[in-house]
């Protein structure tokens, strides 16, 4: 994954595979009478698998052992430890996982018996982390002395043996070899105190034999543990725990999570690989090698009986069958987690299951269990060769006989670790739009932009859903939303309740917590054949019921020629209309009656030769990719269209999610009353964009999409164009397609009936223009006319690959729709900063990386461009431009703020911040003067009012805000306008935060796929900003030089810190800013992560400096300014299962006052009360979540969420209310503020003509 605000969706703590490779290399997998060199096929096999690209396998820890170890005939043994075996890339780089296997692979050689049981006793003690060896203590008898007495004299003398012959196991003996015995002495070595065994005698002497006895311990030899622990070295460690123990004390290092870290989700099993019947054994020398590694206590019982049945007396089979049980259960087995077993049969001998070897191999690895995500041969619905739940492996059985085999089994037993299919987390947030057409604005409903993201994968969709909700307008839990069901959608913590249905969901099904049910995804038209629903034997769901559907969806795209190299040109004409695929049917006709007949007409207008103009040209690929966006599964790989298109049984669907793409409601009709309130909308739609690539327009009552529209910049790029289709993976995942900001633009008629309070007025759109861009997904922006969504037009794209527009970075900047006065003539506008340069991904980049071109980013411009045509009108950057700013060099990514300084509908001011800690202002002149034929400046300046990427040395030393920690400014300015006593001036508010690295400096551990990969330290806190505009309120400004401003070029040093702290002599706050003699300071600034006393919270203990973040838009209400905070340690809420993808941190709510950072009484006094609301809060004891004694309080929701604004209905009524505003809320809202309508000339349908 790319650095970007996604990285907050975070990979599973938990859900790791672990897989041991246990490999036949018996002197079978030689040549034999096939004409077979299994071991060169199985190298073959291996090689092509540690080559593999496969996603799946990056993460997925693999070690590899042999058998029989060797060539012993009675052992396996480990080789390589398990390790994740990293990226395909590293298959040739010295010391990486991939490269120890691979070099393991080559140096094996097949000799030796089949040991297939103890081998496969040695895997399971290698994954839980005991031991196969175990020793046998005897006493031995050892023929040690011999006395012989001289009958003649009784002499005595003694022999001792020197040299003894092996020992004898069978009688406890150890003899004295014949040539073994010393010379006779008198010296007595002690034999008065042994034990004689044994007289005899000669015509001299009489003999007695004496033996000792010493303890003789035999080895298992059944046991691979000698052999692993000498091949664990320096270069290849962690096989065992300690190499240089003795064989008795040795146990395997275990590869699996610590024992505390161990989740239900983690997958862990034994890749078996074999080619024929094993030997070698018996049932107590293959009981002896389980039971150890069981260990002593649940070892104890462990018998060979209830299961398989042996094929030879020393294949085994009985054994193994019962100790895959054992692993599988994971109450019997000392790793505590189900072990699961697969078994590959390797060669030609497996291609059948007649031999009952094979179909004991089948038996002992079969999916069986009842939550399994596939089935074998031998899986309880099979006919012949069934196994009853739950079995033996559970793994799965793979018979292959090629290279591609070994690697497909694998990634197929990975895919099968873990019975239970891991659950998607779904998130996301809910945002009510505004409408153009109500007086009010804000709606009753609002729209959940489901997510389901998967940064575990590669996939390239991540699935998103729209869903529609109503807002709660009165009683205890006003201000949170309700589904159609009546209940909550959230709970307190702002998880989804899952007994609810959305508004657009027609179904018998609850879709609460569920991305693919409901909402707008359920409405897409496109053709199903239909089923029945099905469930498993739990009772669970695995298939929903769906109804036929003949439907094609109205798909666009922009697209008006097809080049000889297969690239598409993209229409370039305003007013043109887009591309229609595929193209209607010709009047009165009806080829969509029928699944069949649905098919036929599509596939038809794809046909090189007879199908739809332009469209027929496309490239094969192209076409295939098209095909499965409009609902038929094809091979987006085949190099021809298919003879008949297959219709599935249920949606065959790619949408993606929609992140920073906010719902926007066009409203085509309604009627008002006689204070101009929107009493009902006829005809209203619901515009957003999606990560596969879709603009999306639905019908707002139903949800049933009305078109969709497909970039010719994304159907031209061959990845992005990969999103289209279900399942496709990339590593540059997840793809951002069409996640990027919208605004509509639309302009009405009225007819009005009746009179006075009997008047009725009918509105109908005669405009319905809609603006935006694509984010990360590109560089263009579109501006569309859907005023007949099932026929639209463009009216222009402009992107980076135009001159006017070459400074265009990735169009992050939400458009702005505005009214100006450009060279006599009132045009309406379009104005968007530059955009987004992806060289920010670095947190510590500066203006001299090499990442960027002639020291400056891509999109350090604003742009204000014909809302109508898409020339540009006139544009600023560093160089080049109408009006140059040298210090613009950043880029710009926000929407641009706008001010009509003397209300006559123009826009005269624009503001914005950069990412290099500056914040400008642009003066615009819509008074232009003609002389002759040319027309005075329309920009009359951009002046710098601050560059925040300086420090304060006196009051803020511990921060250094220069270099590559200067602030980035990702979301536009709030700028409201005070009065104080005679002045008048504008506080421009501002917070910072890195949104391009949110995990920068947390978390600490656990940032697999995140960026960078180690967490930064010393990184400044980030700040919220009043910057004072001085300035504005000029009638001269128009005419000032620059040298005249006041507000230009501030820098952190002139800002006053924590303005709510009054230093020694202070009595009132505006006095800081605005005093009796002098200049006083020129704005104020407040960590966002200071409580309101000052107290910094990020002292690297309770936070970590640089953690805390200001990214979604920042809102300016009756004198306060709420700030949303995103905190990636973020304590307030509950925290998430480890076997679910992570949402890392939330998003709290700050609030300052305004205008100057501190909450003032009508005397000028601090107002304590009010003022201990402000800033970082915090909260301890209960209202904490389990395990935090501190907690953040005033939290939206997990991840990064923004503010939402929900109405709130009067309760009495009051007289000239348009009802009450609060911020949305899981249960219910907070805060309140009155809404009071006031009258206002009728003019404001006729405004955007």
């Amino acid at each position: 994954m790319q650095a970007s605000d996604l990285q907050i969706y975070a990979s599973p703590t938990a859900g790791k595979k672990t897989i041991v490779m246990m490999l036949d290399t018996s002197g079978s997998m030689t040549n034999n009478s096939y004409g077979e060199n299994r071991l060169a096929m199985l190298k073959n096999g291996m090689n092509a698998f540690l080559a593999s690209n496969n996603p799946v396998l990056n993460d997925t820890r693999v070690g590899l052992g042999n058998f029989s170890a060797n060539g012993d005939s009675r052992s396996g043994q480990i080789l390589v430890a398990a390790a994740p075996l990293g990226d395909a890339s590293t298959l040739n780089t010295v010391g990486s996982q991939r490269y120890k296997l691979k070099q393991a692979v080559a140096n094996l050689t097949a000799s030796g018996s089949t040991p297939s049981a103890h081998a496969y006793a040695e895997a399971a003690a290698y994954l839980m982390g005991t031991t196969t060896y175990s020793e046998m203590n005897y006493v031995i008898r050892k023929e040690s002395y011999i006395k012989r007495v001289r009958r003649s004299d009784n002499k005595t003398e003694y022999s001792s043996c020197t040299n003894s012959s092996q020992v004898d196991i069978n009688t406890l003996s150890q003899a004295c070899r014949s040539n073994g015995w010393s010379s006779w002495t008198t010296f007595n070595p002690g034999v008065n105190t042994l034990t004689d065994y044994e007289t005899s005698s000669d015509r001299y002497y009489d003999y007695t034999y004496y033996y000792t006895t010493f303890n003789y311990a035999v080895a298992n030899a059944d046991s691979g543990i000698p052999k692993s622990k000498s091949n664990d070295t320096a270069s290849n460690p962690n096989i065992v725990v300690d190499r240089n123990a003795s064989n008795l004390n040795a146990i395997y290092q275990s590869p699996l999570p610590a024992v505390a870290n161990r989740q239900s989700c983690d997958g862990q099993g034994i890749y078996f690989l074999s080619d024929g019947e094993p030997n070698n054994t018996t049932n107590t020398r293959s009981a002896t090698v389980m039971s150890t590694a069981l260990g002593s206590t649940l070892g104890a019982n462990f018998t060979c009986s209830g299961g398989l049945s042996n094929t030879t007396a020393d294949s085994g089979w009985a054994c193994m069958g019962e100790f895959a049980k054992r692993l599988f259960d994971k109450t019997k087995n000392p790793a505590g987690v189900s072990i699961q077993t697969a078994f590959v049969g390797f060669g030609s001998d497996f291609s059948s299951l007649s031999s009952s070897d094979v179909k004991n191999a089948c038996r002992l690895s079969s999916r069986t269990q009842s939550e399994r995500k596939g089935d074998d041969v031998c899986s309880p619905n099979q006919t012949t060769n069934a196994v009853a739940a739950p079995g033996y492996g559970n793994g799965g059985f793979f018979p292959t006989q090629s290279a591609q085999g070994v690697t497909d089994s694998v990634i197929a037993f990975i895919n099968n670790l873990e019975k239970v299919p891991l659950q998607p987390l779904t998130t996301g947030a809910i945002s009510v739009p505004y409408d153009a057409l109500n007086p009010k604005n804000l709606q009753e409903y609002g729209y959940l932009r489901a997510l389901e993201p998967n940064p575990a994968n590669t996939y390239l969709t991540w699935r998103g859903n729209l869903k529609k909700y109503h807002v709660v307008l009165s009683g205890g839990n006003a201000g949170a939303f309700e589904a159609n069901t009546g209940g909550l959608v959230y709970n307190a913590s702002g998880a989804f309740r899952t007994g609810t249905k959305d508004y657009w969901n027609s179904s018998n099904y609850n879709d609460g917590g569920n991305v693919f049910l409901g909402g707008s995804y359920a409405k897409v038209p496109v053709p199903i054949v239909g089923q029945n629903e099905t469930r498993d034997e739990d009772g669970n769901i695995i298939k929903y019921y769906y109804a036929v559907q003949t439907k094609i969806r109205n798909l666009f795209t922009d697209v008006s020629a097809v080049a000889a190299d297969g690239s598409l040109t993209k229409i370039s004409t305003s007013g043109t209309n887009l591309l229609k695929i595929p193209a209607a049917p010709p009047e009165g006709t009806n080829p969509f009656d029928s699944v069949a007949n649905t098919a036929s007409y599509v596939l038809g207008r794809f046909n090189a030769s007879t199908g739809q103009d332009i469209l027929k040209a496309f490239p094969i690929g192209l076409k295939l990719k098209i095909l499965n966006y409009l609902g038929y599964s094809t091979d987006i790989s085949a190099t021809t269209l298919p003879s008949s298109l297959v219709t599935s049984n249920e949606p065959y669907l790619s949408m993606g999610g929609s992140i920073h793409s906010l719902p926007v409601q066009l409203t085509y009709n309604g009627t008002l009353d006689e204070n101009g309130n929107l009493t009902s909308a006829r005809e209203q739609s619901i515009l957003y964009g999606t990560m596969e690539g879709g603009l999306h327009i639905v019908d707002a009552s139903t949800g049933v999409e009305q078109m969709a529209f497909l970039p010719a910049d994304i159907l031209n790029d061959p990845v992005a164009s990969k999103a289209l289709v279900v399942g496709q993976s990339d590593a540059t995942a997840p793809a951002h397609g069409m996640d990027g900001a919208w605004v509509s633009d639309a302009a009405y008629s009225i007819t009005t009936t009746g009179s006075g309070s009997s008047a009725v007025s009918k509105v109908t759109a005669k405009q319905m223009n809609i603006y935006g861009g694509m984010r990360m997904g590109g560089s263009s922006y579109y501006g569309l006319n859907v005023l007949n969504p099932a026929s639209p037009k463009l009216l222009f794209r402009v992107g980076a690959d135009q001159t006017d527009y070459s400074r265009m970075g990735q169009s992050w900047s939400k458009p702005v729709l505005a009214n100006i006065r450009y060279n006599g003539v009132i045009k309406r506008v379009m104005i968007v900063g530059g955009g987004y340069d992806q060289c920010y991904e670095n947190p510590n980049i500066t203006l001299s990386n090499s990442c960027f071109t002639n020291g400056k980013a891509k999109g350090n411009a604003v742009y204000i461009i014909d809302a109508k045509t898409g020339q540009r009108l006139w544009w600023t950057s560093d160089t080049g431009s109408n009006i140059d700013n040298s210090n613009m060099k950043h880029s710009i990514v926000s929407r641009i703020s706008t001010l009509d300084r003397d209300a006559d509908g123009l826009v005269d001011h624009l503001y914005f911040g950069d990412l290099g800690g500056q914040i400008f202002r642009i003066d615009l002149n819509n008074n232009q003067t003609k002389t002759n034929s040319n027309y005075s400046s329309f920009g009359i300046r951009v002046v710098r009012l601050a560059n925040l990427a300086t420090n304060d040395s006196t009051y803020d030393a511990s921060n250094d805000y220069t270099a590559g920690n200067a602030p980035r400014f990702y979301e536009p300015p709030t700028v409201t306008i005070h009065d104080y006593g005679i002045r008048t001036f504008i506080t421009v508010g501002i917070a910072s935060g890195d949104r391009s690295t949110p995990l920068d400096v947390y978390p600490l551990t656990g940032r697999e796929g995140m960026s960078p990969s180690t967490a930064l330290s010393g990184r400044p806190v980030n700040n919220v900003y009043g910057i004072i505009d001085k300035d504005f309120i000029k009638k001269n400004l128009m005419s000032l030089t620059d040298s005249q401003l006041e507000t230009k070029d501030i820098t952190r040093s002139t800002l006053r810190k924590n303005p709510q702290i009054l230093r020694s002599g202070e009595t009132r706050v505006a006095q800081i800013f605005f005093p009796n003699t002098g200049a006083g300071q020129n704005g104020w600034y407040r960590s966002l992560s200071s409580m309101s006393d000052g107290t910094e919270k990020a002292n690297n203990s309770f936070r970590i400096k640089g953690g805390l973040k200001a990214f979604e838009e920042p809102m300016a209400i009756t004198g306060t300014l709420i700030v949303p905070v995103y905190d990636p340690q973020g304590t307030g809420i509950v925290a998430a299962d480890p076997c679910l993808p992570r949402v890392v941190g939330e998003t709290d709510q700050q609030t300052y006052c305004l205008p100057f950072g501190a909450c003032l009484n009508s005397d000028g006094t601090i107002n304590r009360d009010k003022e201990e609301d402000s800033g970082f809060q915090t909260q301890t004891g209960s209202n904490c979540p389990v395990g935090a004694s501190e907690c953040n309080k005033d939290v939206i929701g997990s991840g990064i969420r923004g503010i939402a604004f929900v109405p709130k209905r009067d309760e009495p009524p009051v007289t000239n209310s348009c009802g009450k505003l609060q911020l949305a809320g899981n249960e219910s809202g907070t805060g309140e503020w009155q809404c009071t309508s006031h009258l206002v000339p009728a003019r404001w349908y006729e405004r955007y003509r």
